[in-house]
């Protein structure tokens, strides 16, 4: 599974397809994502964020914050 961040809410998105579109400058590789929030998005493979991180539980982060 390939996972993103939504660029509307921020939420985790999974990329649902991947192809190549022609244009004028060659071929440009786009992908369609949906996220949680059933958000779409059809947009260029090179606008995608960094895949999400996984979060700690609030627990955890702050025993994180506790160390040195």
């Amino acid at each position: 599974m390939d996972l993103t961040l939504c660029p509307e809410c921020a939420s985790i998105a999974e990329v649902l397809w991947r192809d190549r579109v022609e244009s004028t400058d060659g071929p440009v590789e786009h992908v369609r994502i949906q996220c949680l929030q059933r958000h779409c998005f059809l947009l260029p493979a090179s606008k995608l964020t960094e895949e999400p991180r996984v979060r700690a539980s609030g627990a955890e982060a702050r025993q994180r914050q506790d160390r040195p």
